[in-house]
């Protein structure tokens, strides 16, 4: 049922994200299909290609995810040889992720897709817009974590 009322600044906005999370779905689907892993694959690995080692608690954090659905995703990627879990040599009761060998080669794959992607995505576009579409998003992300339930926990769609 649609509403007879226009919508406030906020509510376009929100629709408008709405609409962006949805095509950037699909679109890192599309990069995991071309690349042969999932995309809690895609996204775990370019974590770790990013930050280094971590530990499931981390990963989990970066995917806004409960630890435990990270911790099964980690458990898949180590079955596949794309990671490795080591005990931590400052606490020997903490384990912690790296890429292996494997994973990191699949890294560099996955960076060479996205950038030959990113250049025919945004051929059309200057750098001054990109950089500015990517202030307005980074704005938008700590708006929007800012306010979110303290126990809110996120899970990909």
């Amino acid at each position: 049922m649609s509403s007879d009322l226009p919508e406030t600044p906020p509510q376009t906005l929100l629709r408008s994200v709405e609409a962006f999370s949805r095509t950037l779905r699909e679109s890192s689907l599309g990069v995991a299909r071309d690349i042969g892993c999932s995309k809690g694959t895609l996204a775990i690995v370019r974590i770790l290609q990013r930050r280094g080692t971590l530990q499931v608690s981390d990963i989990a954090h970066a995917l806004r995810v409960d630890i435990s659905v990270a911790s099964r995703q980690v458990s898949q990627l180590v079955d596949d040889g794309l990671v490795e879990r080591t005990v931590d040599d400052g606490d020997r009761r903490v384990r912690t992720i790296r890429l292996s060998p494997a994973g990191r080669s699949l890294a560099v794959d996955i960076a060479a897709v996205l950038e030959r992607r990113a250049h025919e995505v945004f051929a059309d576009w200057s750098s001054e817009e990109l950089a500015d579409a990517a202030a307005t998003l980074d704005r938008l992300t700590t708006t929007l974590a800012d306010r979110a339930p303290a126990d809110a926990v996120l899970t990909p769609a």
